[in-house]
């Protein structure tokens, strides 16, 4: 696969592990994941070129890192955002840890990641759902619902998470001008930290990229 595939495939991945994602028809793959890529893209026009500690500064958003390893239950986090206008809380928390694991697996990989860099990426990430809670706009809300429940004359629809989390991915890969979509470098800290086997994350991409086929 060339990069661009490479990175469609990855935002693909984040699309199918979507709650939901068993309820999306097949014929409506290609406009979630093309609908939030683009989100990201219109998003990130406006601030390219622009330091990312800086729109943190304009926009007055505290930048707090904890030497902790953001576990939280069986979930361990590198950042967490939270936004409260009523509390004045505009804040992004990054787990220094959890940071540093990223930069080791990223080195064993041959990468050169320096740990400002892989913290500007988050800070990206938490960004642009800054920019959703801020202007009520999340992603989801702008793509079409999807049906999750049907019984008889029943109907409940949901928003498509994911899309935020693509777009977000998007919009962070465009800011810092990587190569790859983001969770490229998680895949690599999956097979460096044991998580998961380089067999099973080659059948897992082999899997995707024959689904993308079928949809592209």
């Amino acid at each position: 696969m060339d990069r661009d595939e490479v990175n469609r495939m990855l935002a693909w991945l984040d699309l199918r592990n979507d709650a939901v994602f068993n309820k999306i028809p097949p014929d409506r793959y290609r406009y979630y994941l093309d609908g939030a890529l683009a989100a990201g893209e219109a998003a990130v026009t406006p601030f390219l070129g622009q330091d990312i500690r800086q729109l943190y500064a304009e926009n007055q958003i505290d930048i707090v890192i904890k030497p902790g390893d953001g576990l939280f239950f069986t979930v361990q986090f590198r950042a967490q955002f939270e936004f409260s206008e009523q509390k004045s809380i505009r804040r992004v928390t990054l787990y220094q840890p959890s940071l540093e694991s990223l930069q080791t697996s990223c080195a064993r990989a041959g990468l050169d990641m320096p740990l400002d860099k892989i913290i500007n990426i988050h800070l990206a990430h938490e960004f642009f759902h800054f920019l959703e809670y801020y202007r009520r706009q999340p992603v989801g809300t702008t793509l079409e619902q999807v049906c999750n429940v049907s019984f008889g004359p029943i109907r409940r629809y949901s928003t498509v998470a994911a899309t935020s989390e693509i777009a977000a991915h998007r919009f962070c890969q465009r800011l810092n001008g990587l190569e790859y979509y983001p969770t490229y470098y998680d895949f690599l800290w999956l097979v460096h930290s044991g998580k998961q086997t380089q067999h099973e994350q080659n059948d897992l991409f082999a899997l995707s990229q024959l689904e993308l086929g079928r949809i592209a």
